[in-house]
């Protein structure tokens, strides 16, 4: 992975070839990289998943729809197989909205998470068609701030910003 480094007042900022721009206290080397969706639908709620309980990170938390980037893949590509293998959707109308760093190195590896924004999709209802996570459910924004267990805290903030 090839890191950029660019003024950024104080500090420096660093840009990665996955589009991040995030200050970093350290370099982040070979990451896993991810791709989560907060789909959004006519009543404005999230959908969000509960982790299940035997996955290695974030068991028991409310996470994005969505999975690791194979070798190969675009993000965009990415975005869009995980949530047809999750949910059984196709999203047709998406953007990328930021990219987080893993807020637990020390417990579940380096990682870049890109968060994409879904207001469109084809197939119908999005259904819990795999073992990924124990339950979907949509939220409302104000729900979703009081929510304990989020895998990330900007899930909050970036739900907001999708739904409006």
């Amino acid at each position: 992975m090839r890191f950029l480094l660019l003024p950024a007042g104080e500090g420096r900022r660093r840009l990665c070839k996955h589009r991040c721009s995030e200050y970093a206290p350290q370099m982040i080397r070979n990451p896993t990289v991810t791709v989560g969706a907060l789909l959004v639908n006519h009543d404005r709620k999230v959908l969000m998943g509960l982790r299940a309980a035997w996955k290695s990170a974030w068991p028991g938390h409310w996470d994005t729809i969505g999975g690791r980037v194979e070798a190969g893949e675009t993000l965009e590509e990415a975005l869009v197989r995980e949530i047809q293998e999750e949910i059984g959707v196709t999203p047709t109308d998406f953007g990328w909205m930021r990219c987080i760093g893993e807020r637990h190195p020390e417990l579940y590896g380096k990682a870049l998470h890109h968060v994409f924004k879904v207001i469109g999709w084809e197939g119908g209802d999005p259904s819990n068609i795999c073992e990924e996570h124990t339950e979907i459910r949509w939220f409302d924004v104000e729900e979703l701030q009081r929510l304990p267990n989020l895998v990330d805290c900007d899930y909050r903030r970036l739900a907001k910003l999708a739904a409006t």
